[in-house]
């Protein structure tokens, strides 16, 4: 784009030849309309508030231009800068970004530059309560789709001066401002300088939503694993932070991205923090529990009922006899129509209003489960090994996590079908070896797992209590960061 001329008229008529077609571009003229003291205020007018424009900033600038005999364009600058914080611009391509961004902008005649002033005309949506990440204790405060207002959450808990922001502009089209969020004292500087190339290698025409950043930046893209965790809650954001976490804020987005993360750290939701760490402990050992049943549930069970009938007790084997007979389908195929149910019913209750959903859902699995083992499809025991392996599922508390676990059981089926335990074994050993190669900007995914002692991986899986963890903090601080996290650091880097 060109840069701006001295004459108020070729740049009115400039930005009237981009903006043919759009009806959406106002201009006002101020003051005189002669050549020597013309002023033009342009704006899109569905996002500036043209009541405040006309009653307040227009009738000002005409009043002091009535009053004062000075030369025209100093007087309107210095009534300008009376009203707020002004933007110097001095290219076309500048005064376009920022009439997307809620401004308008002020060109006087014989000047080489263009004046902007934010003047946002449209309602945002009101901090409210988590919808994703609900919790019992702690703060119920979720972020919005301003990026502004989540900023001043994030900072009303931090008020260090280790606090550090870069700003970002993605989307060639759509120039959606993003942030990069760190303490500068206890992030490990090899990550942020990766983690700062990646995010300028970024090529978007719109973003959309902070999905696209999370796909660009991670190592693995065809990993059914998430590598980013996201996030709704700005206490997880700040207690991110204070671990020497980088948080990515996205205009629009009413999530903040907290990397590098690790698989265990996408076991751990926020109310962790709030509850009693023995608690919470033994809540993040049922969740170990749980997620390796919904991950290996239905196949153990194919793999007992096939191929090894010698492991289960003889009074149970009896049982499961007795429900199997009759059954038209080897067991593979009755979890795998089960499975695929279960999966239509949970999908059909997130696509229907919440409390339709929660009655899909619930009478839904009731009503298909006895239909299926009444007409003889299924057995009961399947019915039951899919519904408690449904149930463990929704104990992940990171819905990304949890949909690969979902995706990750029907190839351990199929598998298990084939050979058994063995088939089970080959495909847990894939699915682990997959894991402990995923990496983020050099960060091992299951660390603290194989990058650090035995005691400190404990330490970090598990919750110590508040009074133990404040002195490891103040322990890890008396070190250097480049010291204290090179470990942090392994293999190559993303190219």
């Amino acid at each position: 784009m060109e840069s701006l001329h001295a004459s108020a008229s070729a740049n009115l008529q400039e930005l009237k030849r981009l903006y043919t077609g759009n009806e959406l571009f106002t201009f006002q003229n101020i003051g005189k309309s002669n050549a020597n003291d013309k002023a033009v205020i342009i704006y899109l007018n569905s996002l500036v508030d043209e009541k405040r424009l006309n009653q307040f900033i227009i009738r000002k600038m005409n009043m002091d231009l009535r009053e004062n005999s000075g030369p025209a364009g100093q007087v309107l600058l210095d009534s300008l800068h009376t009203l707020g914080d002004v933007t110097i611009l001095s290219e076309i391509k500048e005064i376009i970004n920022h009439l997307a961004d809620a401004n308008f902008v002020l060109i006087i005649d014989g000047h080489v530059e263009a004046y902007a002033m934010k003047l946002p005309g449209f309602e945002t949506r009101s901090i409210d309560e988590p919808q994703v990440e609900l919790n019992i204790r702690g703060p119920r405060e979720a972020f919005t789709e301003d990026l502004q207002k989540n900023l001043g959450m994030v900072l009303r808990r931090i008020k260090s001066p280790q606090l550090k922001a870069k700003s970002f502009v993605i989307g060639k089209d759509s120039q959606t401002k993003v942030m990069l969020l760190y303490l500068d004292d206890r992030t490990d500087p090899k990550v942020l300088n990766e983690l700062n190339r990646r995010m300028d290698a970024i090529q978007l025409d719109v973003l959309d939503d902070s999905m696209q950043i999370e796909e660009w930046i991670q190592d693995s893209t065809f990993s059914p694993f998430p590598q980013v965790l996201n996030t709704e809650r700005p206490d997880r954001v700040v207690t991110a932070m204070n671990r020497g976490k980088i948080v990515i804020m996205t205009d629009g987005t009413p999530c903040a991205l907290i990397t590098p993360s690790t698989f265990f750290e996408m076991l751990h939701p926020s109310e962790d923090q709030f509850e009693r760490f023995y608690f919470a402990n033994f809540l993040r050992i049922i969740r170990l529990i749980t997620l390796i049943v919904s991950l290996i549930g239905p196949s153990f069970y194919i793999a007992l009922t096939t191929f090894h009938l010698e492991m289960i007790p003889t009074p149970l084997l009896m049982t499961f006899l007795s429900a199997k007979s009759g059954i038209p389908f080897p067991t593979f195929i009755e979890a795998l129509i089960m499975e695929v149910a279960f999966e239509v019913l949970r999908e059909a209750s997130m696509r229907l209003p919440r409390i339709m959903g929660q009655s899909v859902s619930i009478v839904g699995a009731l009503i298909i489960g006895e239909a299926a083992v009444q007409s003889g499809i299924v057995s009961r025991p399947m019915v039951i090994v899919v519904a408690m392996t449904g149930i463990a599922s929704f104990t992940i508390p990171y819905y990304s996590t949890a949909i690969a676990l979902r995706l990750l059981r029907f190839p351990l089926m199929f598998l298990t079908s084939l050979t058994g335990m063995f088939g089970l074994s080959i495909g847990m050993f894939i699915v682990i070896f997959h894991v402990c190669s995923l990496r983020f900007c050099g960060v091992l995914y299951l660390d603290p797992i194989g990058s650090e002692g035995y005691k400190d991986s404990i330490k970090k899986i598990f919750l110590p209590p508040v009074r133990y963890r404040a002195r490891l903090k103040r322990e890890r601080s008396e070190l250097d960061v480049p010291n204290r996290q090179s470990h942090y650091f392994h293999g190559k880097e993303w190219d």
